[in-house]
């Protein structure tokens, strides 16, 4: 319709120009009797009736070369491509909509590398659940038919009825970090940030912790720089320092000591664990807080390999990271946390 009205104004404004052009000459005789004059009149007159003529014929000639383009530019956002169609330098509307169709282009593959990512992590940790799950759910199936046996002796029931029971409470183990994880890495879990007391919150992990200390002879010094109130989620950062304790304690040796501090170290506020259980090794202190990994000196002892992941997650799902430091007897497990 807007179309339809633009035309029909050209189509007037030309009659009008050549209504001018043939009126105007004959006026201009009619007053000066001036056959000369009358003639460049009429010359100027078609003159600037032929401009105007190649002026339109070159608008639309522009108009449609812009619509031509416009497609192309639709392909842009089909293909994801980050190409110029129209001069980037021009200050003209299909300009600025090129830079706007171009920005929504990079939003869109970062959205699409975003979700290729996630499908990945979602693979990964479905192959790493049913890793872990292969080994207690074998030897479930295997001692409970053992156990079927009914000329099995006394003491080799007991034995496998033990080897069932560890089994168990390995999958419950399992079970209740693989649903941390998966829940705080599919963004299911929101974190409750308040603003609130830090030592709080780091003396709740100790008393979870202090009963498997005790039976290991383990002490377990704290320190405090003063009482530090910052903006984060109790329950969850509970669960890394927990999750940084209980590393240090089930490889400690008998008698030896963990410390545990709470300083604010200029912007950032550090909870760190230091412990006495030898430094590790240089090549592995990189894959220490990856998904499922456990060192050489950690086969020993029962863990999975989620503890540290999950403190560092946590870290940084409050705009923290980890940290780690080796020292002469053992290593140090700061989690920083930024004060906001």
């Amino acid at each position: 319709m807007k179309k339809f009205y633009f035309e029909k104004g050209l189509h007037i404004l030309a009659c009008f120009y050549a209504t001018v052009a043939v009126t105007m000459p004959f006026m201009l005789y009619l007053m000066t009797q001036d056959v000369r004059v009358s003639v460049l009149s009429l010359a100027g007159c078609l003159l600037f009736c032929i401009l105007a003529y190649l002026l339109h014929r070159l608008h639309d000639w522009y108009i449609t070369g812009i619509l031509a383009d416009l497609p192309k530019l639709m392909d842009l956002l089909i293909e994801l491509e980050e190409k110029e169609i129209f001069p980037e330098n021009e200050d003209t509307i299909v300009s600025k909509l090129q830079n706007r169709v171009i920005k929504l282009v990079r939003i869109l593959k970062q959205k699409n590398k975003m979700a290729e990512q996630e499908h990945e992590n979602i693979k990964g940790l479905v192959s790493d659940i049913s890793h872990q799950l292969k080994t207690p759910i074998s030897n479930l199936r295997m001692y409970s038919q053992f156990l079927e046996d009914e000329a099995l002796p006394p003491e080799k029931r007991r034995e496998y009825v033990g080897v069932l029971q560890v089994s168990v409470e390995r999958l419950y183990f399992l079970s209740e970090n693989l649903i941390k994880v998966s829940r705080l890495e599919s963004g299911l879990i929101s974190l409750n940030m308040e603003n609130q007391c830090l030592n709080e919150t780091v003396m709740k992990s100790v008393k979870d912790i202090y009963p498997k200390a005790k039976k290991k002879k383990t002490e377990i010094e704290y320190y405090e720089d003063g009482k530090i109130v910052l903006l984060h989620d109790r329950n969850w950062t509970a669960e890394a320092v927990f999750n940084l304790l209980d590393n240090a304690v089930k490889y400690a040796k008998e008698g030896s000591r963990i410390i545990l501090s709470v300083r604010q170290l200029g912007l950032f506020v550090e909870v760190s664990v230091e412990d006495e259980n030898g430094a590790i090794a240089e090549e592995e202190r990189a894959k220490v807080f990856t998904r499922f990994y456990r060192g050489k000196n950690s086969r020993r002892e029962e863990g999975i390999g989620v503890g540290l992941y999950l403190s560092r997650q946590i870290a940084v799902r409050q705009g923290g990271y980890m940290n780690l430091r080796t020292t002469d007897k053992g290593n140090v497990f700061s989690i920083m946390l930024y004060k906001k």
